[in-house]
């Protein structure tokens, strides 16, 4: 029958999608290996580019139809998921340029030698996707991999199939066979992925509980892994800073895609001079925003990815509140739920006064809410900003140049915004320290995952 397939919007089943057996996944990187030894890593740099710049323009020609899959699968709403795609075809295009660039170093060497390095493709790389974003960081992916003379086999969440199949599926139009190719599961399938002999790394997108164990079975293989795990950020804010504009930056960085980011600006760290200004303005902002169905224009909010993720949002809300935290909702809600259709809604929360040890200001809830506490000094701010394991980004708000200097110097974290949050261009590459993970996504850097360096000394003949 296959695994379901739910729109979060309703609850209601769109289609079943069966998991990818043992022997499929074998077939499919054994196809993967041929097409990488057989046609891909002798293809010219020029030829990938090419292809990659085929590939993004069939994501523009299909961007209402991959739109149309991100809402219903998703849950995203009509100009998210238009805007995602969007951003995919730019990161194709992105890739298909660095596929020409230079890498590597000629070195001095004594007369009749020539000394280099190179960097050469691992061979086939396994793509493992998160539910959050499941066309965007599934292509972040796919791009750099093909780019640089890897085959991809990609798996997508076992929530959100339906853009990767389509992709995989168009894509062939394009690409030689066994190039791309998809499974399809949850983790058994990504262990599968992970032990095969043949699959040469493992790029993951997805929780910091799952990345160790990926983590651990590729140690079993000495295989290159890349992760890019959960978040706890934090969105320091003084009194010097522009408020209106820090106060919309929370605001869309706790509620962005329904709270659903791994960079996710869940952690406010309010001067105690403005806190309640500040925190006032941020719980009437997130009570303007309006939640609704995905394919209604107006929409601003939609649903969770899965009836766990509201339930454990609620609860994790509610246990706050037990333990002496102010929740602030919209005005007129008593409840973290949001009923609509059956679908998987929650509110925007403001969990004032977290506890310290509690489950709102320690762990990643993947939800729109946002745990509140306030300093007086800079150290303590730079104390708190840093009370988390996680370390995938940071935020800073102020109008003291120095301010900026140091915070933007001592804060630890993979990505560091100051006076904005959010801003990530493909031609950047990004990602996280600590729990958050390693390696880097997008950008020049992205070749390092996705490639490995080579020596190489070639002795010329002598003359007579």
């Amino acid at each position: 029958m296959g695994r379901v397939v739910l729109d979060p919007s309703t609850g209601r089943v769109v289609t079943r999608v069966p998991d990818t057996d043992e022997a499929g996944v074998a077939d499919a990187v054994a196809r993967a290996d041929a097409a990488f030894r057989e046609v891909w890593a002798g293809t010219s740099p020029a030829h990938r580019a090419g292809l990659l710049r085929e590939l993004a323009n069939l994501l523009r020609d299909d961007r209402d139809e991959f739109a149309a899959l991100e809402r219903r699968n998703a849950g995203k709403p009509t100009a998210r998921a238009v805007g995602e795609v969007d951003f995919a075809a730019q990161v194709v295009d992105w890739f298909a340029a660095s596929a020409r660039y230079p890498v590597g170093e000629t070195h001095p060497a004594a007369p009749g030698m020539r000394t280099y390095t190179d960097r050469v493709p691992v061979g086939v790389c396994a793509a493992i996707a998160p539910n959050n974003y499941p066309l965007l960081l599934a292509v972040w992916k796919i791009a750099a991999a093909l780019a640089y003379g890897n085959t991809v086999v990609v798996k997508p969440a076992p929530e959100t199939p339906l853009s990767i199949r389509r992709l995989v599926g168009r894509a062939a139009e394009v690409l030689p066979e066994g190039v791309l190719t998809a499974v399809y599961g949850g983790a058994g399938t990504g262990r599968l992925l992970c032990d095969h002999p043949a699959v040469g790394m493992v790029s993951f997108t997805g929780s910091t509980a799952a990345g160790r164990e990926v983590a651990r079975r590729c140690a079993d293989g000495l295989k290159p892994v890349s992760l890019e795990l959960g978040g706890k950020s934090p969105v320091v804010v003084f009194r010097d800073a522009d408020l209106d504009a820090a106060a919309r930056a929370v605001v869309t960085g706790f509620t962005g895609n329904s709270g659903q980011m791994c960079v996710a600006g869940t952690r406010l760290v309010v001067d105690r001079a403005v806190h309640d200004e500040f925190v006032g303005r941020v719980a009437e902002l997130a009570a303007a925003l309006r939640i609704g169905r995905p394919q209604d224009p107006g929409t601003d909010l939609g649903p969770l990815i899965s009836r766990a993720a509201a339930d454990r949002a609620a609860e994790v809300v509610e246990e706050a509140a037990a333990r002496g935290a102010e929740v602030i909702l919209p005005p007129g809600r008593s409840a973290v739920r949001h009923d609509l259709d059956g679908g998987f809604f929650v509110h925007p929360v403001v969990v004032d006064g977290a506890p310290a040890d509690g489950r709102a200001w320690r762990e990643e809830i993947f939800a729109p809410v946002l745990s509140v506490a306030s300093f007086d000094t800079d150290a303590e701010a730079l104390a708190l900003a840093h009370d988390t394991a996680y370390g995938l980004s940071a935020s800073v708000w102020t109008s003291d140049a120095d301010r900026v200097e140091r915070f933007s110097r001592a804060l630890r974290a993979g990505m560091v915004w100051v006076n904005t949050w959010g801003d990530t261009e493909e031609t950047v590459s990004v990602g996280g320290l600590g729990r958050s993970g390693y390696g880097r996504e997008l950008g020049i850097h992205a070749v390092e995952g996705y490639t490995r360096p080579r020596a190489v000394w070639v002795a010329h003949r002598r003359g007579r």
